[in-house]
C-alpha cells in the first residue's frame, strides 16, 4: 500500500531560528519571496560570479561562471516543475495552494547549490581535501603540546569530518551557520542532495555507497540542523526531501551541455570535432537506439551556420530531457516524494540518461584535460595550498593564545604574524566561532572534549574563509603572502 503523498507536511511556514522580522508575514507564499530575497542579496552567491565552472581565471565573460550556470539551472528547474504540476493530482496532494510555493523552493535551491564550491572547482575540493589529509595530524599534535589525549568525540566524528571537504555540505554551512539566512526549513532541505554526515562517510568511505550517500552532505557543525529539517518535515534517516531530485535533474541538463558550448566558444572543440566525438561516444553506449545521432542530425539541419549547431543541440535535448524529467517524477512519485527513491531522476537504461552520460564522457575526455582548464588549475593548487601553508600558524596556536587573539588579549609570545593573519578573517566568521565556542556547555562535554571541538570550529573558520575565496582573490591574496 502506497504511503500518502501529503505536500502540506513537506512544505511548511517554519525556520530554525524564531525571526522577530517575519511577524508580519504569514502566508507561505510570501516567505518563499522573503527567501528569494534574502538569497539574491547574499554574499554567498554573488561570489559566483567570480568561481569557476569549467575554466578558472576565464576573462571571456560569455564564458559561463558558477552564478551564470547556477540562472540557467534555475530557469530548467521552473520548467520541469510546471510541467510536474500540469501532471499531478494537485488535489490528490494537498497541491492546490502550494503551487507557486514549489515553483519557488526549486528555483531557490537551484541558486543556491553551488554556493559551498570552493575557488577552482572540483580541483579545488581536492586540492583543500589533500592540505587536510597532509597537516591536520601534525597541527592537531602542535597545538595541543602533546599535554592532551585526544578525546573519542575528536577520534570518532571531529576529525573524520574534518578530513573530507565537500560543497555540497559547505553550501549548507554558508546559508545556516555562517550567512545565517535562515530560511524556511523545507528551503533548506531542498539542497541536502546526499543523506549521510561528512564523519560517517570518512568512516566507511571502503564500503559500496548508495547513491545518496556517496557524497557526505553535511557537516558535523550543522547536524543538529539536519535533525530538526528531519524531525519537521517528517523525513526518515537516510532519505531526501522531494524537490531535491528536481534540482538535480536540472543541473545535470544544463552543465551537460554548457560545458560543451564553452569548450567551442574558447576553440577547443570545432563543431565538426563536437559532433564526431559526440557519435562516437554515443556508439559506445549500450542503447538500441539511434536517439543522440538523431538529435544531432536535426539540430544540424535546422542550423544555418555552424555555430548555430550547439543552441539548437541544446534547445532540442533540453526540452526533452525535461519532459523525460517531469514523467519520470510523476511515474516514481511516491518513492520520490518519501525520498526512498535512491537514485538521480536520469540514471538506468534509458535514452535520456545515455545521452546525458555522452556528454559526460565527451566534455571529461576532449575538455576537461585541455591546456586551458589544467594550466589555470596548477596555479590555483599552489595558491590554495600556500594559503593554508600560512594560515596553518593559527592552527597550531594553543587554545588559550587563540582565544587572546579573539579577545585581543594578544600579546608578542603569540606572534606578530599570528596576529595579522587572524586580522584578515571576516568579523562575521569569527563571531560564529566565538558564538560557537563560547556556548560549549561543560556540563555536556569533558574538559578534553572542550579543547577539541574549539580546534574543531578554529579548522573550520579557517576552511570557511579560503574555501569561500574567488578564484581571483585567492591568487591574489597567495601573491601578497609569498610575494610571487
Amino acid at each position: 500500500m502506497k504511503k500518502q503523498c501529503n505536500y502540506k507536511i513537506k512544505l511548511i511556514n517554519k525556520r530554525f531560528y524564531t525571526d522577530n522580522k517575519l511577524t508580519n508575514i504569514e502566508g507561505i507564499i510570501d516567505n518563499t519571496e522573503l527567501d528569494r530575497q534574502r538569497v539574491i542579496q547574499s554574499a554567498a552567491l554573488r561570489r559566483l560570479q567570480q568561481k569557476t565552472q569549467v575554466y578558472p581565471l576565464e576573462a571571456n565573460a560569455s564564458v559561463r561562471s558558477r552564478l551564470t550556470h547556477s540562472l540557467e539551472v534555475q530557469q530548467i528547474a521552473r520548467s520541469i516543475s510546471r510541467k510536474i504540476l500540469s501532471k499531478i493530482d494537485k488535489s490528490a496532494n494537498s497541491l492546490d495552494e502550494f503551487t507557486e510555493v514549489f515553483i519557488n523552493i526549486v528555483e531557490i535551491a537551484c541558486l543556491l547549490h553551488d554556493v559551498g564550491n570552493p575557488p577552482f572547482g572540483h580541483f579545488g575540493e581536492t586540492t583543500i581535501c589533500a592540505w587536510l589529509n597532509n597537516n591536520l595530524d601534525s597541527c592537531y599534535h602542535q597545538a595541543m603540546k602533546n599535554k592532551y589525549k585526544p578525546s573519542e568525540l575528536f577520534t570518532d566524528y571531529l576529525l573524520p569530518d574534518l578530513l573530507l571537504f565537500d560543497g555540497n555540505a559547505q553550501g549548507l554551512r554558508i546559508i545556516h551557520s555562517l550567512h545565517k539566512l535562515n530560511l524556511l526549513l523545507s528551503q533548506v532541505a531542498s539542497m541536502v542532495k546526499y543523506t549521510i554526515p561528512a564523519y560517517r562517510y570518512t568512516k566507511n568511505k571502503t564500503t559500496a555507497p548508495s547513491y545518496t550517500s556517496k557524497k557526505p552532505g553535511f557537516f558535523y557543525s550543522e547536524q543538529l540542523l539536519i535533525e530538526e529539517i528531519n524531525k519537521q518535515l517528517q523525513i526518515e534517516t537516510g532519505c531526501r526531501f522531494p524537490l531535491v531530485y528536481i534540482m538535480e535533474a536540472a543541473d545535470d541538463i544544463a552543465y551537460c551541455v554548457s560545458d560543451l558550448e564553452d569548450a567551442i566558444d574558447k576553440n577547443i572543440l570545432s563543431v565538426s570535432e563536437l559532433k564526431t566525438c559526440l557519435i562516437d561516444i554515443w556508439k559506445e553506449q549500450p542503447c538500441t537506439n539511434d536517439y543522440l545521432i538523431n538529435i544531432i542530425d536535426q539540430a544540424t539541419k535546422t542550423a544555418k551556420e555552424d555555430k548555430n549547431f550547439i543552441a539548437n543541440l541544446r534547445l532540442l535535448l533540453t526540452e526533452d530531457l525535461i519532459e523525460h524529467a517531469s514523467s519520470y517524477y510523476i511515474k516514481f512519485h511516491n518513492e520520490i516524494f518519501h525520498g526512498t527513491l535512491d537514485d538521480a531522476i536520469f540514471h538506468g537504461n534509458s535514452a535520456k540518461h545515455y545521452a546525458l552520460e555522452t556528454l559526460k564522457i565527451v566534455a571529461q575526455r576532449y575538455v576537461f584535460t585541455s591546456a586551458e582548464k589544467e594550466t589555470p588549475e596548477i596555479r590555483g593548487y599552489a595558491a590554495l595550498t600556500g594559503l593554508f601553508d600560512i594560515y596553518a600558524v593559527l592552527l597550531k596556536l594553543t587554545k588559550d593564545d587563540f582565544l587572546k587573539l579573539t579577545n585581543d588579549e594578544h600579546n608578542h609570545q603569540c606572534g606578530i604574524l599570528e596576529g595579522y593573519l587572524f586580522k584578515q578573517l571576516p568579523a562575521k566568521y569569527v563571531d560564529v566561532y566565538k558564538t560557537t565556542v563560547n556556548n560549549l556547555s561543560t556540563n555536556k562535554y569533558s574538559t578534553a572534549e572542550i579543547n577539541d571541538l574549539e580546534w574543531y570550529y578554529r579548522v573550520r573558520l579557517i576552511i570557511d574563509y579560503i574555501s569561500g575565496m574567488t578564484d581571483n582573490f585567492v591568487l591574489s591574496q597567495y601573491q601578497k603572502f609569498s610575494g610571487v
